[in-house]
């Protein structure tokens, strides 16, 4: 496979899976603002603060928005702004015009569904947002990328090119629930006082909710939600495919199947850092975890993610052994 072709497939998975996260993550914290309302109001910046800082863009948000921070101002920020890369706007303009470039080897339902996605989405706007309702809105906008991903499924061969898709669409993953758990951790839980407490159950559902993971915890780990069971389910559970765990084991297996007839290139730097991700996840106690500091071991999670987008980069996009073809796309 061409590294220009490779190149572009893995960020529209990176692109799409973000958009997914972005939006089933606006959609929660709405309906955690309206449980809060006793708590905080909507307009409290606490309420609305916490997703920039998810997004990672927190420091373009003050520059374009000033210091005040409030619905409007976020949900425009991350889903129609297109001076932010990773708003959703972009994402799918970003995503439909890599599609774009290699229609010739897709399908043509499979470019049809991201094509119709983006056409829908090009034009609206926050008064748009506001018209339909947040919650119809984003549902809307996760059905239609669930949409493409199960067209993609049942049409795309299972060749180099999904399996760089399925690398893109979990790197993308692990580093987004790494995220959430950072953020939640610093910053939703208003005071210590409230650990425990009511407050801080529907926060740390909201959390599970995040990442679509609520009611696969309840099936599988009966009992209140608490900070180490929340963690350690999005961390460390084997089952669940949006855990961090899940997610980089997905890697290794892309990575090893796009190797399978290139054994020179199997044991490259991306692969060996995803094995020691995994062998960082495997080790030590959550309660250890927490108590050493879940920010800096989360810190070092994402350190480790950059490694291997990095090792891919190195590996498959720009290493000019692969094909005799050096990409000159970067996203971001």
């Amino acid at each position: 496979m061409l590294s220009r072709v490779a190149n572009l497939v893995y960020w529209t998975a990176r692109q799409l899976e973000r958009a997914e996260n972005t939006a089933r993550l606006i959609d929660v914290n709405a309906q955690l603002v309206l449980d809060m309302q006793s708590q905080q109001g909507v307009d409290d910046p606490r309420s609305w603060e916490p997703l920039v800082y998810v997004s990672g863009n927190e420091k373009q948000f003050f520059e374009l928005y000033g210091k005040e921070v409030t619905e409007n101002a976020v949900i425009e920020f991350l889903i129609f702004d297109r001076r932010n890369v990773s708003s959703i706007m972009t994402c799918f303009a970003a995503a439909r015009e890599n599609a774009r470039c290699i229609r010739d080897q897709l399908a043509t339902e499979v470019w049809e569904a991201i094509n119709t996605a983006y056409l829908k989405l090009k034009d609206d706007n926050y008064t748009r947002f506001a018209q339909v309702g947040s919650t119809d809105y984003l549902a809307g906008l996760r059905e239609s990328i669930q949409r493409f991903y199960g067209v993609a499924e049942s049409m795309l061969p299972r060749n180099q090119g999904w399996w760089f898709f399925e690398l893109g669409r979990y790197l993308e993953r692990a580093d987004n629930v790494s995220r959430i758990l950072d953020v939640k951790y610093f910053m939703l839980l208003p005071d210590r006082h409230h650990v425990g407490s009511a407050l801080d159950m529907i926060q740390w559902a909201s959390v599970l909710r995040s990442c679509s993971a609520f009611e696969a915890f309840r099936r599988s780990r009966r009992g209140q939600l608490t900070l180490e069971r929340v963690v350690g389910y999005l961390l460390r559970d084997r089952e669940f495919p949006r855990s961090i765990l899940f997610s980089v084991l997905g890697v290794e297996t892309a990575l090893a199947k796009i190797t399978a007839d290139t054994p020179e290139l199997a044991d490259n730097t991306a692969s060996q850092a995803a094995a020691n991700l995994l062998r960082h996840l495997d080790c030590g106690e959550i309660k250890d975890i927490l108590a050493s500091g879940l920010h800096e071991y989360l810190d070092d999670i994402q350190v480790r993610l950059v490694s291997i987008h990095e090792g891919i980069q190195e590996t498959f996009i720009t290493h000019d052994t692969v094909d005799g073809v050096v990409a000159t796309q970067t996203q971001s």
